[in-house]
């Protein structure tokens, strides 16, 4: 593999369902009709050649030790904590170490493409607001200034960095070297958690604040008021407001239905749609998430009856690939 800002990664592991095969391969093959002149990789010791249709042009790629050959500490920490690690545990640090070696993006494997990738350096995903901090034991006034947005009018609601959908990074990025040379990270008796003391979230919102100059933190990344993410938070039930909760307010019949159960009309999703592409310069990708488990992402459906947004733009996006 080779340096350069226009790699997209991706990375399974472990055992694969039919169903959950189809979800990796519809955000892979969304991305590259998108995407057509970037080299994708799936990094992968458990899928093979023969899940992959030709013409989509995806490298598959397996990994071993010398993945993490540029640095002995972090090759020991790798071998300590990680490689019998949990496929999340390992994806969250094998995504570090594919951008901090070789630079590009790194997409996961339940983010479908909606719309081409910018051409933006060093995109680091954000959240609306400061929802997932509790996780890590933070407070919205711990997170980073609501005045980093790439959009106006919500400077006073702090925003949050994810760790999925990072974009054109350059190689040896100074706030992937600070994480991954983290006192607490080097010093750690276990993987990196998502909902322990810290998390790779919070260490990226630490190294945010060390190199302010390095980064754009941009929406890359669209999620849906649906299912369990319509109450993960206060923020999430738009208790407190915000700028997609402004955009969910202008949804036609949206009071009619049950928080986190809202659906519409075709026309309706596809002017949703057209909104938050106008809003949001970086978005690229939706977050499938519930993976799997929703049953209407893997059928064909009624395009007469009423589906919720994800639904629709699934299945918009689905008629591309």
């Amino acid at each position: 593999m080779k340096k350069s800002r226009n790699n997209i990664f991706f990375f399974w592991d472990g055992p694969i369902s039919d169903n959950r095969l189809k979800i990796l391969l519809d955000c892979v093959y969304s991305t590259r009709v998108f995407n057509p002149d970037r080299t994708i990789y799936v990094i992968s010791n458990t899928l093979h050649e023969s899940d992959f249709i030709q013409k989509y042009d995806i490298q598959l790629k397996r990994w071993d030790m010398s993945l993490i050959d540029f640095s002995p500490v972090l090759k020991d920490i790798f071998f300590k904590h990680y490689l019998s690690a949990s496929a999340r545990e390992k994806s969250d640090i094998i995504r570090l170490i594919l951008l901090y070696k070789y630079g590009g993006s790194y997409i996961d494997t339940d983010d479908l493409a909606i719309r081409s990738m910018s051409e933006k350096n060093n995109i680091i995903c954000r959240s609306y607001d400061p929802h997932t901090c509790h996780y890590n034991k933070l407070n919205a006034e711990d997170c980073l200034s609501g005045s980093l947005r790439e959009i106006r009018g919500y400077d006073h609601i702090p925003i949050f960095p994810r760790n999925d959908c990072w974009q054109n990074f350059d190689p040896n990025h100074p706030i992937i070297d600070g994480i991954l040379n983290d006192d607490i990270f080097i010093n750690g008796n276990h993987p990196v958690r998502i909902c322990g003391d810290y998390s790779f979230q919070s260490l990226t919102l630490k190294y945010c604040k060390k190199f302010p100059e390095t980064y754009t933190l941009g929406l890359t990344l669209i999620y849906f008021y649906e299912d369990f993410l319509s109450n993960c938070s206060y923020w999430d039930q738009c208790a407190y407001g915000g700028e997609m909760c402004d955009i969910y307010k202008s949804l036609k019949n949206i009071n009619l239905y049950k928080w986190g159960k809202y659906k519409c009309d075709k026309e309706t999703a596809y002017k949703f749609l057209d909104t938050v592409l106008k809003t949001y310069p970086y978005l690229s990708h939706m977050w499938l998430h519930s993976k799997d488990t929703k049953p209407e992402w893997l059928i064909k459906i009624d395009k007469n009856e009423e589906h919720e947004l994800s639904t629709w733009l699934y299945n918009l996006t689905l008629e591309k690939i």
